[in-house]
């Protein structure tokens, strides 16, 4: 049985309407970081998870903020801003670093540099937006973060930087 041109159109014309239509989530996008090759874990709800390295006009995902700054000890030379996410959704911790000099906002922000298996890495090496809201995320994942101690932004970074590819 043949169809008319126009019973072919109007099919086509649906598909196209039902794939332009489909809900945000399943169209989000998956990406691997690419410093240590885990998937970027996606924003939720809840929670903000993606870290955001922004050099120039390009905007790289990672994992975590520790492989978004160990990356930038290598790959992006010059100045470079990483939107970090913490404990609240919608309210990250922006680090920048300008003519070789780190800095971040807010400054009251601190770092979870727990040392973690990449699989939870967005648990153990986590911007959080002052030392209670450190307190509270280490709290929150006792198992996971036993003895986690806050980390200044010079301490992350050097963190990052002695942190190898791929692990």
């Amino acid at each position: 049985m043949t169809s008319s041109p126009l019973a072919r159109l109007t099919r086509g014309l649906l598909l196209i309407a039902s794939i332009v239509t489909i809900p945000g989530p399943l169209l989000a996008h998956e990406t691997k970081c690419p410093f240590c090759r885990k998937p970027v874990l996606q924003d939720t709800a809840d929670l903000d998870n993606e870290v955001a390295l922004k050099f120039g006009k390009k905007r790289i995902e990672y994992r975590c903020v520790l492989c978004a700054i160990a990356e930038a000890k290598t790959a992006y030379t010059g100045d470079l801003t990483i939107v970090a996410p913490t404990e609240t959704k919608g309210r990250p911790v922006t680090i920048t670093r300008k003519d070789g000099k780190w800095s971040m906002t807010p400054e009251t922000a601190v770092f979870i540099g727990h040392k973690v298996n990449h699989r939870i890495c967005n648990l153990g090496y986590r911007a959080v937006t002052d030392p209670a809201a450190f307190d509270a995320w280490v709290a929150k994942h006792k198992d996971d973060l036993e003895g986690a101690k806050p980390l200044s932004l010079d301490e992350i970074v050097k963190l990052a930087y002695a942190a190898e590819s791929g692990n």
